[in-house]
């Protein structure tokens, strides 16, 4: 007996758009980024190496760069809203956590 093809509609082809998941990635890393300088200047009582400082430069690029990408998937249909949300608001949280790291 052959199996029969199903006919359906599907709206979406994919659960979440790629330029959420670049958002994500980016905010995420560059929150993990940021974690570890705060742990590492802790542990080692505040004398960090030169490198800790350009690993928060690339984590405030990371997060900038999240943040373009999470106002770049409102315009794409695929995916739900929460995630295209939750990405922007992740970098805009790294963000936040430089500006406090540079005042402190």
């Amino acid at each position: 007996m052959a199996l029969k093809k199903k006919k359906g509609y599907q709206f979406s082809d994919e659960v979440i758009s790629r330029d959420a998941v670049t958002s994500l990635i980016f905010g995420v890393t560059g929150l993990i980024c940021i974690i570890f300088v705060v742990v590492m200047g802790i542990v080692l009582k505040g004398e960090v190496p030169f490198e800790m400082g350009a690993l928060l430069l690339a984590a405030g690029i990371m997060a900038i760069t999240g943040v373009i990408f999470g106002f770049l998937s409102y315009r794409d249909s695929d995916g739900g809203i929460l995630s295209k949300r939750w990405s922007v608001i992740i970098s805009i949280i790294d963000i936040a956590l430089l500006v406090v790291l540079y005042l402190i």
